[in-house]
């Protein structure tokens, strides 16, 4: 029930954005993540890109919803490698971090991408991407978030892209000054660009 709520709620938002230009879809045994993006092409003036996703745990029945941006750097003397800094905003519930419980999240994290196109073949891309939300952005009942991840892509054709990529988000939970995490763990996806 509550993963067909996220998806109502994400095509909702997402179904006006006719002008997007990329939807990327993951997965792995137990969580399944949406994504959909457009360039700043489309709304704005610049070299920036638009997205918003979903991701629900259907194992531990978390769940996490962010929306963003991100400026890309201009590649400059090194051919093959590109950084992106940005914002997004970070909403999620786990579950049973302490039995019986959901603790409700939210941060505004910042951080960045790092992307490396391999010389020898322009199809084979390697990323990293990092963002933090130090106590005064952070919400609900944590105190801090952290969202990091690697992955491995590969063209495979003309706006098809297939990647394989290790992801964590955590929080801070105020009430134990632990770490919690809402998700760890590595997905298959595609990439769509339309």
């Amino acid at each position: 029930m509550q993963f067909r709520r996220i998806i109502f709620v994400f095509l909702s938002v997402s179904s006006p954005l006719v002008f997007a230009d990329a939807l990327d879809v993951s997965l792995n045994n137990n969580a399944v993540a949406f994504e959909y993006s457009t360039s700043s092409g489309a709304l704005t003036q610049g070299n920036s890109d638009f997205h918003l996703g979903v991701l629900y745990n259907g194992d531990s029945m978390n769940n996490l919803a962010d929306a963003g941006m991100l400026v890309k750097g201009e590649e400059g003397d090194s051919a093959g490698m590109s950084l992106s800094v940005g914002a997004k905003v970070l909403v999620g519930m786990i579950k049973n971090y302490t039995p019986g419980t959901t603790q409700n999240v939210a941060a505004i994290v910042l951080g960045g991408e790092l992307a490396y196109a391999f010389p020898a073949l322009k199809q084979l891309n390697a990323g990293l991407f990092y963002f933090a939300g130090p106590k005064i952005t952070t919400f609900g009942d944590a105190s801090r978030a952290g969202q990091w991840g690697l992955s491995l892509a590969f063209e495979a054709s003309p706006g098809t892209k297939v990647y394989v990529e290790y992801r964590e988000t955590n929080f801070g939970i105020t009430s134990t000054g632990q770490t919690a995490t809402l998700d760890n763990a590595t997905y298959t996806g595609v990439n769509l660009t339309f």
